[in-house]
């Protein structure tokens, strides 16, 4: 992941609602992020004050290609702190 793919800000609670996912085998109501749901507490546990969370995308020719990535990611005085991958070709 390179800061060229960043696209656009977002927050926690957006994140939240944009990845619920249902599915009978996580219980009956929608989980955020899934069977990553322990990946995203985890994640979320790091941000700190100041932070700003980036979704990002890797370059359209990635996908063409079947290696692309997509996800998000902390970034903290300008550097990447960590990130979580949402979607791979």
């Amino acid at each position: 992941m390179t800061k060229e793919w960043l696209r656009q800000t977002t927050t926690v609670d957006e994140l939240e609602k944009k990845h619920l996912v249902s599915n009978e085998r996580l219980g009956p109501d929608p989980v955020p992020f899934g069977f990553q749901h322990q990946e995203w507490i985890r994640f979320k546990g790091q941000i700190q004050e100041g932070d700003e969370l980036w979704e990002f995308a890797s370059p359209p020719e990635t996908w063409e290609s079947l290696c692309g990535r997509a996800g998000i990611c902390i970034i903290r005085n300008g550097e990447m702190v960590d990130f979580i991958v949402t979607m791979m070709n």
